[in-house]
Order: structure tokens, then sequence, then C-alpha cells
């Protein structure tokens, strides 16, 4: 009860923080005669998205010739990858969904265009599975992993926008550090058609989770670890603060 407690607590300060940048930014924006303004609408597309199993689209409309508005939503689907795990190419099927709102504010003195910074707010949810295959005292073993990360946070990019004939979009944003407050775990199930693990079997499991987590940076000495050598089953779990950055592309068409 107390960790959905703190959880909807950091979602209100999210919401208070993008409700006082808004609230700022629209001050701000009084400062410009914007009478006769011709409000311009922006729609994009983000490919890096595919990558992590959703199709990321999203929408920019300007304020004032020096401010605007952006949601971008992911769209989950199924996407398979590859990844390395003790030397092997593994499959892995993740698909993912967001939801990022945010208030630009530009440099330059043309609509939609320029150097920008950029606070905002945004949700994630992740989910992937797999059979991982790697060896337990010189046997092999494959393991069913389900893995699931849900999260939110609040961050402020830098990016420059760039407009070709003042009708296509290039966006980059090329530093964006953000905070979360996040929550993941995995379950992993050695599915051979071996005897339960013995106590080896389990403290090799064991270690080898923990030497994956060490490349995690911040938080990787802080996630909880649990085997069931009966279940033949490592599981992992973490919940409080991660940090993150965003940096990308998105191509669109202005209106």
């Amino acid at each position: 009860m107390r960790l959905k407690e703190n959880h909807i607590m950091n979602v209100r300060l999210l919401v208070l923080c993008l409700f006082t940048t808004v609230i700022s930014g629209s001050a701000t924006s009084q400062d410009y005669n914007t009478d006769g303004y011709d409000k311009k609408l922006g729609v994009k597309f983000a490919p890096a998205g595919i990558g992590f199993g959703k199709l990321t689209f999203g929408g920019e409309y300007s304020l004032t010739p020096h401010s605007s508005v952006t949601l971008i939503a992911g769209v989950p689907f199924n996407k398979t990858q590859t990844v390395k795990y003790d030397n092997r190419d593994n499959d892995i099927t993740m698909r993912s969904k967001s939801l990022m709102a945010g208030y630009r504010l530009y440099t330059g003195k043309q609509t939609m265009r320029g150097f920008y910074i950029e606070p905002y707010v945004k949700y994630l949810k992740h989910e992937g599975n797999g059979l991982i295959y790697t060896d337990l005292q010189g046997q092999e073993a494959i393991f069913d992993t389900k893995e699931n990360y849900e999260g939110v946070g609040v961050g402020a990019q830098l990016g420059v926008q760039f407009l070709i004939a003042k009708l296509v979009i290039l966006d980059f944003y090329f530093l964006g550090p953000e905070a979360n407050s996040a929550k993941f775990n995995t379950v992993s199930r050695d599915i051979t058609n071996n005897l339960g693990w013995d106590l080896a079997d389990a403290a090799e499991a064991e270690k080898d989770i923990r030497d994956a987590l060490e490349d995690i940076p911040v938080i990787g000495g802080k996630v909880g670890v649990k085997v069931d050598k009966d279940k033949k089953t490592v599981s992992t779990n973490y919940s409080g603060f991660m940090p993150g950055v965003r940096f990308g592309l998105s191509v669109g068409i202005r209106f």
C-alpha cells in the first residue's frame, strides 16, 4: 500500500511540474504580440521507437513565434530482436507504449525552427519475453524469461529543428537528461528437462545475473535478486529512482 501511495504522489508531482512549466511559458508568451499570428501544426514520426516495439507519432502546435506544445505517443507492437548473452545470440520479443507531453521554447526568430529547450513529462511501459540459452555447471540451460518496466519521469531536452522548403521537419534532440520513478522485474525459469537445481546451480545462476546487473549504472547494485532452486527460477525486482537520457531524431510535415 505504501508503494502504491508513493507512486501516486510521484505522478501528482510530475503533473504539477508540467502545469507550472506551461503556466510560466504562457506568461512569457504574453511578452509577444500574437494578434493575427498564424499558428502552425507539425506532425512527426520518430523511427528509433521501432527498435523497442513501438510506432512513435507526435504533434507540435505553435503558441507564439517562439513557443509550442508537444505531444508524443508510442503505439505498441511485437518486435523481435537478437540480443547477446553468455556469448550466444537469443531472440527476444518486446513491445512498448509511451506518452510524453512538453513545452518547447525556441531561441530563433522563426516559428518551429532553430535551437530549443523543452521541459517534459513522460510515461513508459515496456515488456519483453524470450528464451535465453546459457550453461549451468557445464550443462545447457534454457531460461524462459519475462521482463516488465513501468515508469513516469520528468526531463528537459535540448535540440534543434530544421525546416526544408517551409514544409518538411527534421527534429534532432541531442541531450535530454531525465529523472524517473520506476519499477521493473524479471523472471527467468529454466525449462530444460533435467532435475532440480542443486546449490551449485543456484549459486552460478545468481552470479550470472548479478554480473549482468553490474552493467546497469547507478541502480545495478540496488536490484533485488531471488533464486528458487526447486522451481529453477531466478527473479529480479527494483522500485525507485531511475536516471535516463533522451536523444534521437524525428521527421514530419508542418501545416
